[in-house]
């Protein structure tokens, strides 16, 4: 389904063998600068979410989830400054490993097991919420 949306976004939580890949945004982001994150972006007009968060995750770590396996596990909607931000968070069930290449958004990227995020004081509220909501989608599986 293609979404009229033009401020939305789809953001994937990447997970490989019983971890998750976090990437650290750049201090020279304008959203969220220095804080930990999950790869994915805006809607291009005409894109499903599908579509967005392919290309999203291939240009900021290179990595190809074309293939995986890809559920939507978390809708949200964020509100700063006055604009509204909608979106859905994915999980990204990898096959095998791929190597990394980050975009200038992102400065670091690290696999983390999911008892890692939850303990860590470094990672958001919101991304330990989707971190708890694919957890609960791997157990359906």
């Amino acid at each position: 389904m293609k979404r009229k949306d033009p401020r939305g976004a789809a953001k994937g939580l990447i997970f490989l063998k019983g971890k998750y890949l976090l990437v650290l945004r750049s201090d020279k982001e304008n959203i969220d600068p220095s804080m930990w994150d999950i790869p994915g972006g805006g809607i291009e007009k005409g894109e499903t979410d599908r579509e967005t968060l392919i290309r999203e995750i291939k240009e900021e770590t290179g990595i190809d989830i074309s293939s995986s396996k890809i559920f939507p596990i978390k809708k949200w909607i964020l509100e700063k400054n006055g604009n509204k931000l909608s979106g859905v968070d994915f999980l990204c069930i990898l096959e095998r490993y791929q190597k990394i290449k980050l975009s200038p958004e992102h400065i670091r990227a690290k696999w983390l097991s999911r008892k890692e995020i939850m303990e860590s004081k470094e990672i958001s509220s919101w991304l330990k919420e989707s971190v708890a909501a694919a957890a609960a989608k791997l157990k359906e599986l």
